[in-house]
């Protein structure tokens, strides 16, 4: 698995898991897909008998119903949706820059001038240079360190999972702590979910791993809110040892 991390505007360090090679793929077939698709729906409105007959309507179907929407898709729909095709919105990923940031007009369109799509305008021989350049995207993806084609290298872009595939379970949290002989402190905890020690777990990690002032104010904000929840009067002042004695609470009472 690999991954990324970004720094947000508030200093703090997010990581995200990188789109694999067949995600990304999978995302490009699908979106080939729902062209195809779009393709036989215009075949139908316009009818197929003037379409194979009439070289006029041929021509115009040909070219501004078929191609260039083809062509100018990708760079349309994913500055609209910042980042994502449907393909991608199906598969889950999502294309930003390197900074982590939405993408600009800039990126969009170095992505797509390295991708290829505007051979489609020109003679139909010259689409295979676009499958050529599309066997190179998936060569350069699948051994890249950042799983870039050459479109992301020249756009200083990335594709990101919107979602991590990482399945977390409370053996996590278990390696945190002994629990042995441990008498619980908090037994309101109980009213918590799993997905709720998990992110005070990945909060405590943080707070170990960046100890600046931006994660420090998050753990402060997550202990007072966790208090709150737990129907406590106030906070206790050792806030990380607080989320600690939670998570060691949480694991002796519900496993």
């Amino acid at each position: 698995m690999k991954t990324i991390e970004f720094e947000s505007a508030q200093h703090v360090k997010v990581e995200y898991e990188l789109a694999t090679t067949l995600q990304r793929t999978a995302a490009a077939l699908i979106d080939m897909i729902l062209f195809i698709i779009y393709f036989f729906i215009v075949m139908a409105a316009v009818g197929i008998d003037s379409f194979i007959t009439d070289p006029g309507t041929s021509l115009f179907i040909h070219l501004l119903i078929i191609k260039i929407p083809w062509i100018f898709y990708n760079p349309f729909i994913e500055y609209v949706t910042h980042g994502q095709s449907l393909g991608k919105y199906i598969v889950g990923i999502r294309v930003v820059k390197m900074t982590g940031e939405r993408l600009g007009l800039k990126e969009v369109f170095t992505r797509w001038l390295f991708k290829g799509d505007f051979l489609w305008i020109s003679a139909d021989f010259f689409v295979l240079f676009w499958f050529g350049i599309g066997v190179l995207g998936v060569i350069f993806s699948a051994t890249a360190e950042k799983r870039q084609r050459m479109g992301d290298v020249m756009a200083n872009t990335v594709v990101i999972k919107k979602k991590t595939s990482t399945v977390y379970t409370l053996r996590d949290i278990l390696a945190i702590k002994s629990t042995e002989n441990h008498q619980a402190t908090y037994p309101e905890v109980t009213r918590l979910t799993d997905e709720d020690m998990l992110l005070i777990k990945n909060t405590i990690q943080r707070v170990q791993k960046y100890p600046n002032e931006e994660t420090k104010k998050f753990a402060i904000e997550l202990a007072d809110e966790t208090a709150r929840l737990l129907g406590l009067t106030e906070t206790p002042q050792k806030r990380m040892e607080f989320l600690q004695t939670l998570l060691q609470d949480y694991v002796v009472l519900t496993r």
